[in-house]
């Protein structure tokens, strides 16, 4: 039975179609209608009567002029997915054909969410595939498959790239029929590529014989880029084949480029014996380096191979060149510096292998055998030489001191040009790189701590302060944090990798607050975000969620009560950084007094017990334990505002003005202070002095308290000012400062 032909679209519907306006089932219709035609010169010609056309030829080029922006050739939908060419734990990969360009290509899409897979889970895998696709289309070498574009498919992240046809690498050795001069080709293509990574910043993580494919005509391209990771960033997982990769990442450790060096040996071991680093968690790694002392596998290649793969990272080669120009270096000269062969071995192979050297060697005579004789004490020599200063080196330099680190680094690269051969100059020079980076690391760190540490302590010393957000942005902008929405995964996976996760999640909170204060909503949000969903432990996650959706009381926001508080609360670090940013609550006074009797010196912990305390107008209690604050932070004006406090309550104005006094010394320019100093000076017949200072204060930030009765301290000394007969200049209420020049927006 014959089906009818569908009928031709309308030149309306044609439009409409390239427009992408046409409803999903006639948009259908088209699709296949434009599909049964009988050449592509008659769709092309029936897509053009459809586009409205320029009525004049210079509007057409007054278009082409100001047009400024590239736009993509073909329909809407130009790609058309294919057959499922393979699978993996983290998306699928399909044929698809581009219309545009009339070619096939290669299509890789989220897996789906599983049944039983958590949403952190999922969010993570999503995260991670979008980063593959960003790091891989960052990466181009011949050895690695280019990204074309990134979109969506079905709901689900995609993106395009070249399709590439071959077998992989397991399957090439298993035959059995490749030579082994062939096989150390494609380990060299393998080992350029993982170096151009390296030298990129990039460490791969997962070299396998899966994720290596062999093409036609030579071509070799390494796969799989979604577990590759900036070298120097930790992962909070352990990521990896087990079977292949390196021992330390069975540890959640930064990445390090000598983890893929592993890797590479590993598939030298597996091309030379056809067995892999380990066949199971259990299987011990010398039972598969003893195949390579068999007499059939080349001596050059098992010591590289083993070198790649020795237990200690130092032990190994510094990154993916070295191991390339082993390689090189093997397929050219048939040994390579791994072996440590003597210098007459490396001649006679080189003689083997060169007859041009073997006949000049013949031609020479005797001649030639006396200047090498020569040669041989000149260089025996200078390598003696060099091989005690690499010693002494070796024995002497210190470790902790980069600039003596320095001084050797280059003394043995010095050594290794004028004696390439020098292994242990090699190996030395491998030690000490290793050495300066992680000098270097610790460097970076220490600096941060002292950074963000600093910054703790004056918000502990003066509280808010003007523009405080600008150096919060800058010492989180320091560990790579953008803090935009647009870069919520890469700054997730800062933190998650971050080696001071603990100390980084406490000037987020501060941070929060800075741009809440200031009306940022996008960088408030981002902060809570990354705390939300990256936070070290469970209390910082639930102090996130509040962030995200906090009010504030006057100048302080409000914690709430919930599960979350609860959460936060139990955690000593989250919860101090709540009696930091919260408004007093009874919660939180009760957590200050049960963490005093853990802790008795927590600053926090006492000026939230103290304010308490004031509030209840407990003045001995609230006294002792501002006195107490005060020893834990002799410079703070804090304790001194409590007590100021407590002496206005006591109504003893010489005290008052030797508290407020000495609060300004640490924030001269402090309202909550100068009102309290106005009041004291209006009480001891400095009446004048005291108009000043109000006349210089803000007049709505007084109203507004005035007015504004949420329980916040300034309400008595706002009070206690009007007590006094002074008048506040008129103005409309505005919560504004407590540190002129610190805006104040909720």
């Amino acid at each position: 039975m014959m089906h009818e032909p569908a009928p031709a679209p309308s030149e309306a519907e044609l439009r409409s179609y390239l427009q992408g306006t046409l409803p999903a089932d006639r948009f259908a219709a088209v699709d296949a209608w434009l599909a049964t035609q009988s050449s592509q010169e008659e769709v092309e010609r029936l897509l053009m009567a459809a586009e409205p056309q320029p009525t004049a030829l210079p509007q057409l080029r007054q278009s082409r002029e100001t047009t400024d922006a590239f736009t993509i050739d073909g329909p809407r939908g130009r790609l058309t997915p294919g057959e499922e060419l393979g699978s993996g734990g983290m998306g699928i990969v399909r044929s698809a054909h581009d219309r545009a360009l009339q070619r096939t290509v290669a299509l890789k899409v989220l897996r789906p969410r599983q049944p039983h897979e958590p949403l952190e889970a999922f969010l993570m895998r999503e995260a991670a595939f979008r980063r593959e696709a960003v790091m891989t289309a960052n990466l181009e070498h011949p050895a690695i498959v280019p990204v074309y574009e990134i979109g969506s498919l079905g709901g689900y992240p995609a993106f395009s790239m070249k399709r590439v046809t071959g077998r992989s690498l397991d399957v090439v050795v298993r035959e059995g029929v490749t030579p082994i001069a062939e096989l150390v080709t494609i380990l060299q293509r393998v080992a350029e590529a993982v170096a151009y990574a390296h030298h990129r910043g990039m460490v791969h993580r997962d070299l396998t014989p899966a994720n290596v494919l062999v093409g036609d005509y030579g071509a070799v391209y390494v796969l799989d880029w979604g577990l590759a990771e900036r070298a120097g960033v930790a992962s909070s997982l352990r990521v990896g084949t087990p079977a292949w990769m390196a021992p330390e990442q069975h540890d959640p450790v930064p990445a390090d480029p000598r983890m893929d060096v592993f890797g590479l040996g590993g598939l030298i071991l597996f091309a030379l014996t056809g067995a892999g680093p380990r066949t199971g968690n259990d299987s011990p790694l010398s039972l598969h380096l003893g195949l390579l002392d068999a007499p059939t596998v080349p001596a050059g290649l098992a010591a590289v191979a083993k070198r790649c793969l020795a237990i200690r990272p130092a032990e190994r080669y510094a990154s993916g060149e070295a191991v390339a120009d082993e390689l090189a270096r093997w397929q050219g000269e048939g040994l390579t510096l791994a072996q440590q062969v003597g210098w007459l071995h490396w001649w006679w192979l080189r003689l083997g292998r060169s007859a041009p050297v073997r006949y000049g060697t013949i031609a020479g005579g005797v001649a030639t055998l006396v200047m090498a004789a020569g040669w041989w004490w000149i260089t025996a020599v200078g390598v003696a030489r060099a091989h005690t200063r690499v010693t002494e080196l070796a024995q002497t330099v210190s470790l902790d001191r980069p600039e003596a680190l320095d001084l050797a680094l280059s003394e043995v690269r010095s050594l290794r040009r004028d004696f390439p051969t020098l292994t242990d100059a090699a190996e030395l020079e491998s030690r000490l790189a290793t050495a300066r980076e992680v000098s270097r690391q610790l460097a970076d760190r220490e600096q941060l701590r002292k950074q963000i540490n600093a910054l703790l302590n004056r918000t502990r010393q003066i509280g808010p302060w003007v523009n405080q957000i600008t150096a919060w942005r800058a010492a989180l902008h320091q560990v790579g944090m953008k803090l935009q929405p647009a870069s919520a995964d890469e700054d997730l996976a800062v933190l998650r990798h971050a080696g001071d996760a603990l100390l980084i999640a406490e000037g987020l909170a501060f941070y929060w607050r800075c741009e809440r204060e200031q009306g940022g909503k996008a960088g408030a949000e981002a902060a809570a975000v990354i705390l939300m969903r990256a936070g070290p432990t469970a209390g910082w996650r639930a102090l996130g969620r509040i962030l995200a959706h906090t009010e504030f009381r006057a100048h302080d926001p409000v914690l709430g009560s919930g599960s979350d508080a609860d959460a936060v609360l139990a955690e000593p670090a989250p919860a101090a950084t709540a009696l930091s940013l919260f408004a007093p609550q009874r919660q939180l006074e009760e957590y200050a007094r049960s963490r005093l009797e853990q802790a008795p010196g927590d600053f926090w912990a006492l000026i939230a017990a103290g304010r308490a305390a004031l509030a209840a107008h407990d003045v001995h209690e609230s006294q002792h334990l501002a006195l107490v604050a005060s020893g834990a932070e002799p410079g703070s004006l804090l304790p001194r505002l409590i007590l100021a406090y407590v002496a206005l309550e006591q109504r003893a104005w010489p005290i008052l003005l030797e508290q407020v006094e000495r609060g300004l010394e640490a924030d001269p320019a402090n309202v909550e202070l100068m009102t309290l100093r106005a009041i004291a000076l209006a009480h001891m017949e400095r009446r004048a002095e005291a108009e000043r200072i109000v006349a210089n204060l803000p007049a709505g930030h007084l109203r507004f308290h005035l007015v504004h009765r949420v329980g916040h301290p300034m309400e008595l000394a706002v009070d206690a000012l009007v007590a006094t007969g002074i008048a506040i200049p008129e103005a409309p209420p505005d919560l504004g400062p407590l540190a002129p020049g610190h805006e104040h927006r909720h």
